[in-house]
């Protein structure tokens, strides 16, 4: 694939989530350069947490776009800018740690993949991890922004969650749609 020239790239409105930014570019088939709109944001991360037993920890966060709770994995933004699967490692464990408590051993996490969150639009990644014999060992840490509640759930019930919209958020049906591929049972 290759690679386009983008060209007087600008930062329009900053926000702490992203930053609306603009560049000139010219596709092969256009005659002149076209001005496109990107959100400019840090990389993402959410870990699929697996408890001792099988079951996979899962938090219902309300979500201000939609306005309501959302069934989703432990998940946020990736301390350090730079598409950087190690800095996503770390703040993959973080997450866990503040948002649900539970923890686990380093060696005990496994990197599943990174996907694009809308690559028409954004420019960041999101990075997912699995952690495997997850325990709850510290106290949760929620931002004053954050509303979670923590629930279990055995793979056939997430499979089904999947399955009928209960789990909606896209890069959480990536990453455990990417986890069922790769561990069917």
């Amino acid at each position: 694939m290759e690679n386009r020239e983008r060209r007087n790239w600008k930062e329009h409105f900053p926000t702490p989530i992203y930053t609306l930014c603009s560049f000139e570019i010219k596709l092969p088939r256009a005659e002149k350069y076209k001005t496109y709109f990107v959100l400019k944001s840090k990389d993402w991360v959410n870990v699929i947490p697996i408890t001792p037993d099988g079951k996979i920890l899962l938090i219902k966060q309300y979500r201000h776009g939609i306005g309501e709770m959302s069934l989703e994995l432990p998940g946020g933004i990736v301390d350090e800018d730079g598409q950087n699967r190690q800095a996503a490692f770390i703040s993959a464990k973080r997450e866990l740690r503040e948002e649900t408590g539970f923890t686990t051993e380093e060696t005990k996490y496994e990197y599943l993949n990174k996907f694009s969150g809308n690559p028409a639009m954004f420019t960041n990644w999101s990075y997912s991890f699995i952690a495997r014999d997850v325990k709850e060992t510290e106290p949760v840490e929620l931002d004053e922004g954050e509303d979670i509640e923590i629930l279990f759930a055995t793979p056939e019930e997430v499979k089904s969650y999947l399955l009928d919209g209960q789990i909606h958020h896209p890069h959480m049906v990536a990453a455990l749609g990417l986890y069922f591929l790769k561990y069917p049972k």
